[in-house]
């Protein structure tokens, strides 16, 4: 049986290998931070309407004292839960644009309240509503 002699030139040099990829490295590097990118001209069309306007911001504010006595706070005034869809609907048709809802209640409000009041806006026909809740305590 005859072996065949390993010769010392049949491996492959791994030195070379890892500056190679370091000129590479290097070359990409270059390239890619001198390209010169110019802003692009690109035509707008035109509006057709004015510009609409943010939302106007009508708030709402329940807490546990004022949810016991089915109040809530609205434009300065402590009103009844059952009078916000007119007096709602009645300042989103003043307002100068859309209207979106916030009701702010604290965490302690029970939720048979919020859901009544949520209820009530619904009956307004608001469809924009946002609700933040907020630590207890008395809006008085």
């Amino acid at each position: 049986m005859k072996f065949r002699k390993r010769r010392k030139g049949e491996s492959i040099p791994l030195a070379a290998m890892g500056d190679i990829a370091f000129l590479l490295l290097v070359f990409y590097m270059a390239t890619t931070m001198v390209t010169d990118q110019k802003p692009r001209e690109v035509d707008v069309p035109a509006a057709e309407s004015p510009s609409q306007a943010s939302p106007f911001p009508l708030i709402i504010y329940v807490d546990r004292n004022l949810g016991d006595k089915q109040l809530a706070y609205f434009f300065n005034e402590t009103v009844a839960i059952s009078q916000l869809p007119s007096l709602v609907k009645q300042k989103a048709t003043e307002a100068p644009g859309p209207v979106r809802v916030y009701l702010s209640i604290s965490r302690d409000l029970p939720y048979r309240t919020m859901d009544t009041v949520i209820q009530r806006l619904k009956d307004a026909g608001i469809e924009n509503l946002v609700i933040t809740t907020r630590e207890g305590g008395s809006s008085d």
